[in-house]
């Protein structure tokens, strides 16, 4: 019978039997028939430095009982087994055959940079800043005056929900009669939100104008459904994963970042992600930004790779440290201040001409 191994971290301010423990809790939750989980490996330690017990407890899952999508992944594997106490889950390893069921990001890193045709250097990604509300003629003079400076990248922001005087289908005319205008590659990504079948028109209508890439908010939408959307529109996706950090980032429960990131949001169709920032959130430690790096850019047999995504305040003067620690593979996703148009210009060229004299 093949497997699917979750690897889980049970803490504990009192010592125990690891195996004992995590076995009650597959008992209560699986039974004791054909296709109940087993223990395959328990190891019992103590941290002296925290002054808790702790248990590594690999589990093996008959690959039966799962359905090829990512919410049975997250039930059977995350779900109510980590809701008893300090249960935290580690890292999952997939059969071969099972992950030829998934294809991943779409574009993922080749296909980003096939598309701008940039091979090597960070990409720059310029987000349109306080448009909530925001009239035409001034949503087009923004739109100008950082396609001027030429990034890689222009997206719309997170917060963009009243676009009640440039709709979506309207922003996207106007959006590609600009583009077309210029000879340099420019990725637009609109932010999508709305009911999943809201969502999924706006795709059909902006992919047919020739829109390569779409912004999510991934904790309202949810992740099945951008399992979804992958698999049914040939895009990229650009995702802002907005789960609290609590979920993947304390190390006593929830879910291990290299392991969200790595894996689960790659096998869900995620091409570019942003990746918890030490450049806005100054309480994320910066060894664990450049875990989650990595965990993007490693070989996971057909996925494909994706784009971490480093964002917020970041200054010319933090590039050289962002490429020193990040490397080239990295999308730099940094706000331009509400200036004048040609001060918006000027500031997004400077940034693209220190990026590409640090690449050289």
């Amino acid at each position: 019978m093949n497997f699917i191994s979750a690897t889980y971290l049970i803490s504990s301010d009192k010592k125990f039997s690891p195996e004992d423990k995590f076995s009650s809790y597959i008992k209560e939750l699986f039974g004791e028939g054909k296709f109940s989980p087993k223990i395959s490996e328990a190891e019992y330690m103590y941290d002296e430095d925290s002054g808790l017990h702790k248990g590594l407890i690999k589990v093996d899952f008959p690959i039966v009982i799962f359905k090829h999508n990512i919410a049975s992944i997250l039930t059977l594997l995350y779900g109510e087994l980590v809701v008893p106490e300090n249960v935290k889950l580690i890292d999952i390893e997939f059969p071969p055959a099972f992950l030829d069921h998934f294809s991943g990001p779409n574009f993922g890193i080749d296909g980003i940079r096939y598309i701008l045709n940039i091979k090597h250097r960070p990409l720059v990604s310029i987000p349109l800043k306080y448009t909530n509300g925001v009239e035409k003629e001034d949503f087009v003079t923004l739109l100008k005056s950082v396609i001027e400076g030429n990034p890689d990248i222009i997206r719309e922001d997170e917060l963009f929900l009243d676009d009640s005087y440039i709709p979506f289908e309207e922003r996207i005319n106007s959006v590609c009669r600009i583009l077309d205008n210029y000879s340099k590659n420019i990725i637009y990504a609109p932010l999508l939100h709305g009911n999943i079948v809201e969502i999924a028109d706006k795709i059909d209508f902006a992919s047919k104008k020739g829109i390569k890439a779409f912004l999510l908010n991934l904790f309202p939408i949810g992740i099945e459904n951008l399992y979804f959307l992958s698999k049914k529109y040939k895009v990229a996706f650009l995702i802002n994963p907005g789960y609290p950090p609590f979920f993947y980032e304390k190390d006593q429960f929830g879910i291990e970042p290299s392991l969200f990131f790595g894996k689960i949001l790659r096998l869900a169709g995620a091409d570019m992600i942003f990746i918890p920032s030490p450049f806005r959130h100054k309480i994320v430690p910066h060894y664990r930004s450049v875990e989650i790096a990595n965990s993007l850019l490693e070989s996971f047999e057909n996925i494909n790779k994706s784009f971490p995504v480093i964002y917020g305040g970041v200054s010319e003067k933090e590039l050289y440290n962002i490429f020193s620690d990040f490397g080239s593979q990295v999308i730099i996703d940094t706000e331009i201040p509400f200036y004048s148009a040609d001060v918006i210009t000027e500031k997004v060229i400077s940034l693209m001409d220190t990026v590409k004299s640090i690449n050289r």
